[in-house]
C-alpha cells in the first residue's frame, strides 16, 4: 500500500465516482480504476460495490476512508513540518576541561539566543576520550586541546594558549631566572593525567629532549594541582589562564625553562560522514568567533 494509492482512493470517494476522480486527479479512468483494483488487492478487501453504473463505498471501505483521512493528516502534517525536525533534535558536544572552563559556557549562551529550539547536551572529559567520543559516535562535535590522533576526523583550530610552569613562593626555582628542562624533571612533579591535552604536550616536550619523567602526583583535577602547588608538594604544568589570578596574587609563581615553550592549539572536531544540520554549523561558527578573540591567549 502506498500513499499515492490513499490519495487517489480518497478522491474516488469525495467524487464519488471514477470518472470524475480521474478529471479532477488529471489521470486516465483506466489509470484510476487500475489504482482501487491494486488497492483492494494489497488489502485483500473490497472497499466498493461496483454495478454496471457506478461504484458505491461499502461500509468496509467507510471505515477505511476514515484510516485513510488519519493517516494521510498526518503524513501530510509530519511533511510540512520536517524542517523543523533538524532544529529540535539534540546537539551532542564533547568539551575537554579548559574549553569548557573559559570559551563553551560564552559560546553556548550565544547559541541558546540564536538556536532556542535546539537543545543541547555537553559531555567533559580529557581530549583522548573526548576523540574517542566523537569516533564511536556518541557526540556529534568534539572540542579538543593538543594533538588530534585521528587523521579521519575533520579537524578545525580555533584558538590556542599557554602552558606554564609552576611553583610555590618558597620553592628554590621562584628566585631564578630561568631553569633548564633537566633540571625541572628532576624536582617533584605534579601532573594532569595521561590522556589529556596538557599531560600530551609536556610530555611531546620532553620527547625531543629524550626524557621520560615518574610524577608524584596524577589529577583529573587542576585545581587539585594548583593547591598542591601553594602548599610547596612540587611543580606543575598548567594553562597560564587557569593560574593567572595565583600569580598575579603572589600565591605561586611561573618559571620560565629555557628553550621550552609549551602550546597547546584548540579544536572542533567531527566525523567526515558526520551529516551537518543548520545547528550544527552554527555552533561551529559560533565556537570559532568566541575562539578567535583570544580568550584564553
Amino acid at each position: 500500500m502506498k500513499i499515492r494509492q490513499l490519495r487517489i482512493f480518497k478522491t474516488v470517494c469525495e467524487e464519488g465516482s471514477i470518472t470524475k476522480a480521474a478529471e479532477k486527479l488529471f489521470m486516465t479512468q483506466p489509470a484510476v480504476s487500475q489504482t482501487i483494483n491494486d488497492l483492494e488487492k494489497d488489502l485483500n478487501i473490497q472497499l466498493f460495490d461496483r454495478s454496471a453504473r457506478k461504484i458505491i463505498l461499502n461500509e468496509t471501505g467507510k471505515l477505511f476512508l476514515i484510516k485513510s483521512e488519519q493517516l494521510l493528516k498526518q503524513y501530510d502534517e509530519l511533511i510540512e513540518n520536517a524542517r523543523f525536525l533538524e532544529e529540535n533534535a539534540t546537539l551532542k558536544i564533547g568539551s575537554s576541561i579548559t574549553i569548557a572552563n573559559f570559551i563553551l559556557p560564552q559560546s553556548l549562551l550565544k547559541f541558546e539566543i540564536d538556536c532556542s529550539q535546539t537543545p543541547v547536551r555537553v559531555s567533559i572529559d580529557n581530549a583522548r576520550n573526548i576523540e574517542n567520543m566523537v569516533i564511536n559516535n556518541v557526540i556529534d562535535i568534539g572540542l579538543i586541546e593538543g594533538v588530534i590522533y585521528n587523521e579521519e576526523l575533520i579537524n578545525i583550530p580555533i584558538s590556542s594558549y599557554k602552558l606554564s610552569v609552576i611553583c610555590a613562593p618558597n620553592h628554590t626555582f621562584a628566585n631564578c631566572d630561568s631553569v633548564d628542562v633537566e633540571t625541572l624533571v628532576k624536582e617533584r612533579l605534579l601532573l594532569r593525567e595521561v590522556g589529556s591535552a596538557i599531560r600530551d604536550v609536556f610530555d611531546s616536550a620532553l620527547l625531543l629532549h629524550d626524557i621520560k619523567i615518574s610524577p608524584i602526583w596524577t589529577s583529573v583535577n587542576s585545581q587539585a594541582l594548583i593547591q598542591a602547588v601553594k602548599k610547596g608538594l612540587g611543580i606543575s604544568i598548567l594553562p597560564r589562564i587557569l593560574v593567572e589570578k595565583e600569580i598575579k596574587n603572589n600565591e605561586i609563581v611561573e618559571v620560565k625553562v629555557n628553550d621550552f615553550e609549551l602550546i597547546n592549539v584548540n579544536h572542533v572536531v567531527y566525523d567526515k560522514s558526520k551529516y551537518k544540520t543548520k545547528s550544527f554549523e552554527k555552533f561551529i561558527e559560533i565556537i570559532s568567533d568566541v575562539a578567535s578573540r583570544d580568550i584564553m591567549a
